[in-house]
């Protein structure tokens, strides 16, 4: 049993120096882990007995191997303060890594951020274009209802040059009747069957319905408010005031709202719509031919219908589609800016000269563009993701301040990140990408015209100087590099081939 319980403690602390050498850098690791283990040995042999079990000498080993934990952390902290490996400080894959870690977290922020979730959302679903609200002319507001039944069935009954399609519903403020839950007051609309069709939105949820009760639609706000976004609604028995009808889907979200904003459509026949006996208006909804898209004046056009008296009644119909902001469309506007303002706040040019004869091939030309390419896509990423999530974390998605906010944030962070990039990208060497390090001043500042005065930085990897003028003079007026040759190989000593 003894026995047992020593090999059992013995990979036990072999186990937390094996966890431990994950700490230490990899370039380090191997030789790390061959002088704990080598310590081991000679612990376990000086405390453990030759035969038999003993805790308190069991705890003093374990406690040896626990100090392996902060060893390595220590090990750790002074590899970077030193710089670290040349071949991956400040190197071109860790810039890129970094930015697509941050890249990660913010589209994983939008994933997790219900508003911003709820806009992607609405952003696919748009009205049908061509579409118009025909209401009474002397009624400016959209909201009030002016078109009754038997008017809807004029309008189906008469020949149309203008229109091609009519959809007519009617609303009621009445109480509907949840599951599971007390009665509540609806807005209630009694629609025509071609109403989703002719709007051309898709039913979310829906699910092949038996006719042998009416079809209701829910309203987006009304299922995640009162059937807590079940996504098992589809095909539930719902009684709504007098009628009980199944459940037939639900209506996307989206920046589009019809008149009185109903919380469900119970969907009728329009020969039943039309047949109504009561005289209560409703909407009434019809989508132009191009015949009538060419008659539209701005967002209304002008109609004139006879009267039951031969008296002439005028109506006019008004395209209540809105012109919503698409939050891509808003966020290539603000790139769009980013990217006109960039050259005021720094200059854009990479240029280089050198009066030496070691430059780059052009597979190294090509690999910093490509670099630089990278980091301004995955900048522009970065904006397009952290900017939804600003905006849409706290602001509805139905405010007229949202698109607004999202273009600011969207540009700023645009404009900054590309900054940061084409700085970022001034210093680094044309051969491997790494940072150049270890400013060093050279010259004074009253030499500026009889000398040079500047800052001059060094490639790790032992392939450039770069010397930057405090100044800008006419003979030195940007950045220079100085490609070292061989001769200088001596001074690094951790020089990897580019």
């Amino acid at each position: 049993m003894n026995s047992l319980v020593s090999r059992g403690f013995k990979a036990l602390d072999y186990s937390v120096l094996s966890a431990s050498s994950l700490l230490v850098p990899a370039t380090q690791r191997p030789e790390w882990l061959r002088e704990w283990r080598s310590e081991l040995w000679h612990v376990r042999r000086e405390c453990l007995p030759c035969c038999g079990f003993s805790w308190e000498a069991q705890r003093g080993v374990t406690a040896f191997c626990a100090g392996a934990i902060p060893d390595a952390l220590s090990l750790r902290r002074h590899f970077h303060v030193s710089g670290g490996s040349p071949a991956v400080h400040g190197s071109a894959p860790q810039c890129v890594l970094w930015l697509a870690t941050l890249l990660a977290l913010c589209a994983v922020l939008a994933r997790l951020l219900p508003g911003v979730q709820t806009e992607l959302e609405s952003a696919r679903y748009h009205i049908r274009p061509g579409l118009i609200l025909i209401q009474n002319a002397a009624i400016t507001d959209s909201s009030i209802p002016t078109i009754t039944p038997a008017q809807f069935a004029d309008w189906r009954a008469t020949r149309q040059r203008s229109f091609d399609a009519f959809a007519y519903y009617r609303t009621l403020r009445d109480t509907a009747f949840l599951p599971a839950a007390r009665p509540t007051k609806w807005t209630i609309a009694h629609a025509t069957l071609n109403l989703f069709p002719l709007l051309d939105l898709p039913v979310k949820l829906a699910s092949p319905m038996p006719s042998d009760l009416p079809a209701i639609v829910l309203s987006h706000h009304a299922w995640a408010r009162d059937f807590h976004s079940d996504p098992r609604v589809a095909g539930r028995i719902l009684r709504l005031a007098h009628v009980t009808g199944r459940i037939a889907g639900v209506v996307p979200e989206g920046p589009w709202r019809l008149p009185d904003d109903p919380d469900a459509w119970l969907l009728e026949p329009s020969s039943q719509m039309a047949a109504a006996t009561t005289s209560a208006p409703g909407y009434l909804l019809a989508h132009l031919t191009p015949f009538g898209q060419a008659e539209m004046i701005g967002q209304s056009v002008p109609i004139t219908v006879q009267g039951p008296s031969d008296s002439d009644s005028d109506l006019a119909g008004v395209s209540f589609c809105p012109q919503s902001e698409d939050p891509w469309s808003t966020f290539e506007f603000a790139l769009f800016l980013a990217l006109l303002a960039l050259p005021a706040v720094t200059s854009v040019t990479l240029s280089e000269s050198s009066f030496s004869t070691f430059r780059p091939g052009f597979k190294r030309r090509l690999a910093r563009w490509l670099f630089l390419a990278a980091k301004l896509g995955i900048i522009a990423a970065i904006g397009c993701y952290a900017s939804l999530d600003l905006t849409y974390s706290r602001i509805d998605i139905a405010s007229p301040w949202a698109p607004f906010v999202q273009l600011v944030a969207g540009f700023v962070i645009c404009l900054f990140g590309f900054r940061w990039a084409v700085a970022d990208q001034r210093q680094r060497c044309p051969v491997c990408l790494r940072r150049v390090t270890h400013p060093a001043r050279v010259g004074i500042a009253s030499c500026t015209f009889l000398g040079w005065n500047g800052t001059e930085m060094v490639c790790l990897g032992g392939h450039t100087l770069l010397h930057v003028p405090s100044l800008p003079t006419s003979w030195f007026g940007a950045p220079r590099w100085l490609y070292l040759d061989h001769s200088w190989d001596f001074l690094f000593a951790n020089k990897t081939a580019a």
